[in-house]
This record gives structure tokens, C-alpha cells and sequence, in this order.
């Protein structure tokens, strides 16, 4: 990878590697629905023989001389064949349905989630890795019934109709050798025909996938409580009617061009059903007219036939749908197989938890694409242990890419990023992390308690005391006290049962909260109060100031009034640091961040006035 310039190499899976990687995964999860599964490919086969020497055993019987009490004993040792068989085929089936539903659901979500949470933050982002990310979750939909899911039923299906095939093929080759070619050679038109449709299906799956995101986003994110008013307010509704609406007929266009592929096959079916039942069923008739068959045989032949088609064509059609379900196995895959960047290993030495460190970003610049232009510029700044840092700028400088270039969350296209002197690529990602506890502009709460909202670890157990101390630096006290069920109180109220919900303000300080709990040498606010006016947001600064002591802290805001308490503030400006100081420094050197200052000071001036 070259810095920001992340990119994932399309890769292509084999049939075979696809088949391993399913049927391990499968057999992980439950070794004796592969088994039962297995199993039940012979037992299909063999009703099927046993259904077509029925009539010919039966018509055998009755024209031989043999006594009833014989022909009483064929037929009952047919029946329970019949019955035994069609037992262990039903087992079979409902075993494979339950374990690939509970397979789909489970094991591989599970794969899924842990995958997009876990996985290197840059490529969480990247377009390529959403578009591969929506691809793979498209995949899990639909249980059994197509997608992931229906990989292993189609793979036994195909596997039970290529068996089924030979089976009868031997049987049709005793009554004339070339009747199994002729039969053949029309279905491999047939084939050729359906793997062309699937081919013309699978090269629409991205644009699919692309007007799939933009209708889910209406149909669900309009569904939010902070974009109701806005939907109300500047009357949204036809405007998000028509983005509806214009994704749905994409996708409509898309399934139409599909349906007409469809509607082709259909129509050579009718001509190849046509040819091979004529051609073999009027030889049929004549071998019999001239007595080289008898009538048993002649049935016995007739339901071969007959069946071989069924085989053929099911062969063929689930050729056509293991194909589908295998292009979604490729699709899981190369988003599970998306490489992780960042070094996962331990490092050589660990950071110690509360250790001084310091930050420095030597010569960085940073690009989100390679064909993108650069976001920043030959970035060179050095954050010593303890220092309360402001990068300020106007919106879209660059301050949340510094921060993320900081917090390791994306990586440089050039220079590098260094804690204590050390590149961050030799240090272990998560223990990186463990530095830092940030408060982001989007953050939210989670439908769990407020103690664990704060807390954020299942894994460890949570320090109660320690809780209730940064819920009283962050001024939640009386709040939390005044519920019935205090700490254990859970968030979003619309989720939960028990309830509360937090105003703008109590959320902000429960983010405080959050950040204070953890133990980070590092703490980032990414403007968490940018929706708030600017003494607001001067307030919480000062706020989250006093009780941050003598931790890291960077400050990051568009309002250069609400920093001037830091050590040191950095403007950001055409992609580069322009100019570097404390307040009074700043507005003494009349620079860039003075004129700034003075605008916004005279507009929130006239802002009060008014």
C-alpha cells in the first residue's frame, strides 16, 4: 500500500477453491449436516431408479406365469424400498435446510460483522471497500433460498443430477449408443445459453449493488429522528420520492434486461425439448412395433428418458444457480480477504498504559485516492507529551485527516508518522489505539446501560467507582441519579425497553465521560460541538479542559474563538500549516488566522447584536 493511496487487488476463486473454503467453513460449524447432506445425493439417485423399474417389474410380473404370492412380494418389497428411500431423502433435505439457515445466520454474519469492524479503517472507508463490503452483506441475505446461502443446496443438487445422469445414462446407452449423444448435444446448447445469461447477470451485480445503497439510504436513513425535522422543515418529500424513485428504475431497468435474457433461453428450451423427446420416444414406438423390446422395456426405457431429460435439464439449470451462488462466494470472499495494512503484531516494546508520548508528523501529505489530489501538504508538526493542541482552520482544510493521520486511522501517501521517535508501523494497531480516546463530531450512544455506554468493553470488567467519578467531572450526577435504574438505565428509548433518552448537551457530557474513563495518554475532540453556538462550544472546550489535566489533548474547530486556552494553536490552510503559536502570538503576527479571528469575531458580533 502507498500511504493514503489504499487500493485492493481484485481477485478472482476458482470453483474448487470456492468448494474448499464453503464446505471447511460448513464443516466448523456442524460436521453432521455436511455428512447428512452428502449422504443424501445416492439416496435421491436411487428412488429415482427404483421408480422407473417399478412399471417394468410390475408389468413383468403380471406377464410371466409367476404366482400372486410372488407377485404380492414384489410389490411389497418395492413399496418399503420406496418408503425407506423417500424417508432418508425428506431427512436429508430438512437437515441441509436447517444447517445452512443456521450456518448463513450465525457463523457466517458473524464472519461478516467481526470483518467490518475490525478491519484496517482506511479500507473500511475506501470505495472500493464499501462497494465490496455491500456486496458480501447482499451475499448473506436470503437464507437457503439464493445468495451465500444457497451455495451448499445447489452444490448438492448439481453433485445429486450429475450422479442421476450417469445413472440413467448407462440404462439409455443399452437401448441404442446414440441416443445419449443426440440428448446431450442438446443440452450443452442449452448450457452454453445459460451461462451466457449468468455471465450478462453477474456484470449488472455492481451497478445492482450501487442502486441497492442509494435506495437503502432513502428508505432507511430518512427514517432517523435527526433528519425528520429537516424532511418537514424544507419539504424533502418529493425531492426524496423522486431519488427513490429514480433508483428503483434503475433497478427495474437492470432486472428487465436480465428477464429478456431469460425469456431467450426459455424459447430454445421449447425447440431442444422438442427435438430430443421426438427423435427418441418415435424410436421407442418403432422398436417396439417390431418386437425388439418388450412392453416392460419399452416402460423401463420410456422413464429413463424421460428421467435423463429431468436429470439434464436440472444439471444444466442448477449449473446456471450454483454458478449464481458461487459468484456470492467470491464476492464473501474478497471482502473477507480485503488486507489489513496496518501491523496487527506485537510489537517489541508495548506501550505502557499512561506513558508519556509525543506525536510527530514529518513531511506528510495524503491523498484519499490515487487519482485524487492531495488533502495535505508537507505536514511537519511535533505534539510534545501534555501539550493542549488547537488545529484550526476553515471547513475542508484538512483537520479531520490530520487527526486520523494522528490517531493511525489512515496512513500517508508520503512521510511519516512517528510516537516517540518510533514509525506508528511498528507498533501493534490495537495497542496504538490505546493511546488515544477521541470525542468525534458524529459520535453516538449505543441501546445499551449508560455504564457500559462509557465503559465500551465487554471483555474487562467494568470499574463502577471509576464511572461514577468521570460521570461527575462530566456534571451527569444529578441526571443519572434522578432514573429509577440509574447507571443500568439503557439509551435510545425507541430500542429499549426502560428507556431514556439524552438531550444534545447530556450526550456531550456523557462523551466526556466516555473519554475520561479510558486511560489515554491522547485525547482528540474533533469539533464534538459543532453543532452548538460558539459560546456553547466555548463552554464545553473549557470544560472537557479542566478535567483533562495532564493528558494530550488536540483541539480540533472551524472557530478560532473557541481555542485561544490551548498551549499552542496550528492553522490549517490551502493543505499546509501557514502559521503556528498561541493566540496572542497569532493575532500579533496580523496573519491569515488575525484576518480569520477578526471575520468571525465581527460576524458573531452582528450575530448577537441582531
Amino acid at each position: 500500500m502507498d500511504g493514503g493511496k489504499f487500493m485492493i487487488k481484485m481477485s478472482s476463486y476458482s470453483i474448487i477453491s470456492n468448494m474448499k473454503y464453503f464446505i471447511n467453513e460448513l464443516w466448523l460449524f456442524k460436521p453432521s449436516g455436511v455428512i447428512i447432506s452428502f449422504m443424501g445425493i445416492p439416496v435421491k439417485v436411487l428412488q429415482s431408479i427404483t421408480a422407473i423399474f417399478v412399471p417394468m417389474l410390475v408389468l413383468d410380473a403380471v406377464a410371466r406365469p409367476d404366482s400372486i404370492l410372488d407377485f404380492f412380494r414384489t410389490i411389497v418389497g418395492i413399496t418399503l424400498l420406496l418408503a425407506v428411500v423417500s424417508f432418508l431423502d425428506l431427512f436429508s433435505r430438512n437437515t441441509m435446510q436447517h444447517c445452512t439457515n443456521a450456518f448463513i445466520y450465525t457463523h457466517m454474519n458473524c464472519k461478516w460483522i467481526k470483518k467490518t469492524t475490525d478491519m484496517d479503517y482506511e479500507a473500511f472507508t475506501s470505495e472500493m471497500g464499501k462497494q465490496k463490503a455491500e456486496k458480501a452483506r447482499v451475499s448473506l441475505d436470503g437464507a437457503s433460498r439464493w445468495g451465500l446461502g444457497a451455495y451448499f443446496p445447489n452444490l448438492v443438487l448439481l453433485l445429486t443430477n450429475a450422479l442421476g445422469f450417469i445413472s440413467f445414462s448407462v440404462i439409455i446407452i443399452d437401448l441404442h449408443i446414440l441416443i445419449l449423444p443426440l440428448l446431450v448435444a442438446c443440452y450443452m446448447i442449452n448450457l452454453y445459453i445459460t451461462l451466457h445469461v449468468e455471465k450478462q447477470r453477474q456484470q449488472t451485480k455492481d451497478d445492482l449493488a450501487k442502486s441497492s445503497r442509494k435506495l437503502n439510504y432513502v428508505a432507511y436513513r430518512t427514517r432517523e429522528l435527526n433528519i425528520g425535522k429537516d424532511i418537514r422543515i424544507f419539504s424533502m418529500v418529493g425531492l426524496l420520492h423522486h431519488m427513490a424513485n429514480q433508483a428503483k428504475n434503475d433497478r427495474m431497468n437492470i432486472q428487465k434486461k436480465l428477464a429478456n435474457h431469460r425469456f431467450m433461453l426459455n424459447m430454445f428450451n421449447v425447440i431442444l425439448t422438442f427435438l430430443r423427446d421426438g427423435i427418441t420416444y418415435a424410436y421407442l414406438i418403432y422398436s417396439v412395433l417390431h418386437e425388439s423390446i418388450t412392453i416392460g422395456e419399452f416402460v423401463l426405457y420410456f422413464g429413463a428418458i424421460a428421467g435423463l431429460g429431468e436429470w439434464l435439464s436440472k444439471f444444466i439449470s442448477h449449473i446456471g444457480d450454483f454458478t449464481t451462488s458461487n459468484n456470492y462466494v467470491t464476492d464473501f470472499r474478497s471482502f473477507m480477504d480485503i488486507p489489513d495494512k496496518m501491523n496487527k503484531q506485537r510489537q517489541t516494546k508495548p506501550l505502557k498504559t499512561g506513558e508519556s508520548v509525543s506525536i510527530q508528523l514529518d513531511s506528510v501529505s495524503f491523498a484519499y485516492a490515487p487519482d485524487k489530489n492531495n488533502v495535505l501538504e508537507d505536514i511537519n508538526m511535533h505534539i510534545k507529551s501534555g501539550e493542549k493542541l488547537a488545529i484550526v482552520g476553515e471547513n475542508g482544510a484538512g483537520k479531520t485527516t490530520i487527526v486520523k493521520l494522528i490517531a493511525g486511522l489512515i496512513q500517508p501517501s508520503k512521510g511519516r508518522v512517528l510516537l516517540n521517535g518510533i514509525p506508528i508501523s511498528q507498533f501493534s494497531r490495537d495497542e496504538y489505539y490505546s493511546i488515544f480516546s477521541a470525542i468525534f463530531q458524529d459520535s453516538g450512544v449505543l441501546p445499551i446501560s449508560i455504564a457500559d455506554n462509557i465503559a465500551l468493553n465487554v471483555d474487562a470488567e467494568k470499574d463502577i467507582g471509576r464511572i461514577k467519578k468521570c460521570i461527575e467531572w462530566a456534571g451527569l450526577t444529578d441526571k443519572v441519579g434522578s432514573l429509577p435504574l440509574g447507571l443500568e438505565t439503557n439509551l435510545v428509548k425507541q430500542i429499549t425497553e426502560e428507556g431514556t433518552e439524552f438531550s444534545g448537551g447530556e450526550i456531550q457530557r456523557l462523551l466526556l465521560a466516555r473519554a475520561l474513563y479510558k486511560k489515554a495518554s491522547v485525547i482528540i475532540l474533533d469539533e464534538p460541538t459543532a453543532a452548538l453556538d460558539p459560546i456553547a462550544e466555548n463552554e464545553v472546550y473549557l470544560r472537557y479542559n479542566q478535567f483533562i489535566q495532564e493528558k494530550t489533548a488536540i483541539f480540533i474547530s472551524h472557530r478560532l474563538a473557541s481555542t485561544r486556552f490551548c498551549d499552542r494553536i496550528i492553522l490549517i490552510y490551502n493543505k499546509k500549516i501557514t502559521e503556528m503559536g498561541t493566540h496572542d502570538e497569532l493575532m500579533k503576527l496580523k496573519g491569515k488566522y488575525a484576518e480569520l479571528f477578526d471575520i468571525q469575531s465581527q460576524y458573531y458580533k452582528n450575530a448577537t447584536e441582531v
